[in-house]
């Protein structure tokens, strides 16, 4: 398979790869802003409390991940062909 895909298939196949890998990089860095604040428990704020600031916190944090992530996946790959 070459690179860029050229098929429909492979066009396909690459963005449904590219698109799970997203999530689940957006679902780990989610995971390690829970991680790394203790003090906070997510859950508990934002469904027995409706915390609307840890709400806004929350979605800043995987907002930003998202937009690295996408940063990330849409740079194209540069193969040095000499020295």
């Amino acid at each position: 398979m070459t690179w860029p895909p050229h098929t429909f298939l492979g066009v396909v196949l690459s963005t449904t790869i590219f698109g799970l890998l997203g999530i689940v990089l957006i679902v780990l860095g989610f995971k390690i802003f829970d991680w790394l604040s203790p003090k906070i428990n997510v859950e508990t704020e934002l469904a027995e409390k409706h915390n609307i600031a840890v709400a806004i916190v929350v979605a800043a944090i995987i907002l930003g991940v998202s937009v690295v992530i996408a940063a990330v996946l849409i740079t194209p790959v540069v193969v040095n062909a000499g020295p």
